[in-house]
């Protein structure tokens, strides 16, 4: 852990700089700052979001001159867009940086505490590209859908008796999938559930199960975000999967956009050959920004035994002794939604063990960031602000939060494989959710890719030959969270 009182004389120096960049005049201390009531959000957002960009943000060096130039009368969250890191072109390097005006949802997708109605799903074309369907790619453990029946490979035709086309698909899922009420699904094998959204804790421990590979036990983990909350639940898996004996193991990592740091390096430490995690060896480092850099130079993560995970609950001490089963092989499924803290896992583990790479080419979100509400950043500089200014910076701040890439991620040679696009899989094979195959069943067309030794274009047992995949899918934010890195 590093010395926070270093950083947190940066933090000091960027709140005393922004006075003179945002404002365009020094003032005096306590002097007060007339802001007329409707700019009074923006301004408040912009000190925060301008003050942890400039400390913080990975390519700070980079867009040195769009930082002097930002103004408290901007829309933060536009001006964040604007100017993350690109290329020469224009084109976003960084895709992921940004402010919300909702901190409390966007928390609540970090944690996997949210209002959902418990399935993911992918989109297809239909009847020659005149309607639009939503195939399920997953239920969530103890969620509405799952209590429902639903499985991989329900096809979704109607949501509230209205069909889907290219036009109006979006608004349909806005107001259903992803909102927080009650809803009527048509399925193409004529049932019609109702699904009513409810605030739940997602379990990312999808399936998990002991697969026979041509004689040799394999671990099968379907696992679909990196929470803090499932940590302890990671643990007793591998704990099983160790009385079991098994030698392989497949981490299906397929609809995986990432998580919290913590929750990878404690993955990784049961995965790890068992010397290596007894020696302390370095399964990750951080690479930050040239201020951070001088401040805290390059910070290297051991695999450990011993976590403090912070949960809902509080801090917990998990200890993951009797967890590694001492595999020999690793297998990785992912697609273009494998991203993040997944890819980062794949990062750490790949200079100690095979790791064979099954699917389609991972997303490519080689750094990681800091997620920090408006009221945080305020607590953290209470003292030098006067009264009036930190009680504003509290109020108007209130649910804005920013999402500041922090620090590329490397290996123990501090190289970063998966960057600028990704890691290439070993063996190519598409997902594919109308199979006619669960997860976790070994004719499932990504997992067969392991089993049969080679990559089936179709099981054989495809539910609907006329759908056409589209390209652009629902994304959802790639995510590897730090929570030991701000000022306290």
């Amino acid at each position: 852990m590093k010395d926070m009182r270093r950083i947190h004389n940066y933090i000091l120096a960027a709140a005393t700089v922004l006075t003179v960049l945002i404002t365009g005049a020094c003032r005096k201390e306590n002097q007060k700052v007339s802001i007329p009531e409707e700019e009074r959000t923006f301004y408040y957002v912009n000190q925060f979001a301008y003050n942890m960009m400039s400390t913080y943000y990975l390519w700070a060096d980079d867009i040195r001159k769009d930082l002097e130039n930002w103004r408290t009368n901007e829309n933060p969250i536009e001006k964040v867009r604007q100017i993350r890191y690109k290329d020469a072109s224009g084109k976003d390097i960084d895709k992921w940086t940004m402010v919300t005006d909702d901190y409390e949802a966007f928390n609540g997708m970090v944690t996997g505490n949210t209002k959902s109605m418990g399935f993911e799903f992918a989109l297809y074309y239909a009847n020659d590209k005149a309607n639009v369907v939503a195939v399920v790619t997953f239920t969530y453990p103890g969620g509405p859908a799952e209590q429902a029946g639903l499985k991989r490979g329900d096809t979704i035709i109607a949501i509230d008796g209205k069909l889907m086309t290219p036009d109006n698909y979006a608004s349909i899922l806005n107001g259903s999938v992803y909102g927080d009420g009650t809803s009527v699904f048509s399925f193409s094998d004529k049932r019609e559930v109702t699904l009513t959204a409810r605030q739940m804790q997602l379990n990312p421990i999808n399936c998990y199960k002991i697969l026979d590979n041509g004689g040799i036990k394999t671990g099968y983990l379907h696992f679909t975000a990196f929470t803090m909350e499932c940590c302890s639940a990671l643990v007793d898996v591998f704990r099983e999967f160790k009385r079991e004996g098994i030698k392989e193991l497949v981490l299906d990592l397929r609809y995986n956009s990432g998580g919290y740091a913590l929750t990878s390096e404690l993955l990784a430490s049961m995965i790890a050959p068992e010397e290596q995690v007894k020696a302390g060896s370095v399964f990750s480092q951080d690479i930050y920004n040239s201020t951070l850099t001088e401040a805290w130079g390059t910070e290297a993560t051991r695999f450990s035994t011993d976590f403090s995970v912070e949960t809902e609950g509080g801090t917990r001490k998990i200890s993951t002794l009797g967890a590694n089963p001492c595999i020999e092989k690793l297998y990785v499924l992912m697609t273009g939604s494998t991203a993040s803290a997944s890819e980062s896992t794949i990062c750490g583990l790949a200079p100690y063990m095979p790791i064979t790479l099954v699917g389609e080419q991972s997303s490519g979100k080689y750094c990681g960031g800091i997620i920090v509400d408006g009221p945080t950043w305020y607590g953290w500089v209470k003292d030098d602000l006067d009264k009036d200014e930190y009680a504003n910076g509290i109020k108007y701040s209130s649910n804005w939060g920013i999402y500041v890439m922090l620090s590329r991620y490397a290996d123990k040679n501090g190289e970063t494989p998966c960057m600028p696009d990704g890691y290439r899989p070993d063996k190519e094979c598409a997902d594919d959710p109308l199979d006619g195959f669960q997860l976790g069943d070994p004719g499932e067309t990504m997992l067969s890719a392991i089993f049969s030794g080679k990559a089936p274009a179709r099981s054989g047992r495809r539910l609907h030959s006329d759908f056409e995949k589209m390209e652009n899918q629902p994304e959802r934010m790639p995510l590897a969270i730090r929570t030991d890195i701000p000022c306290r």
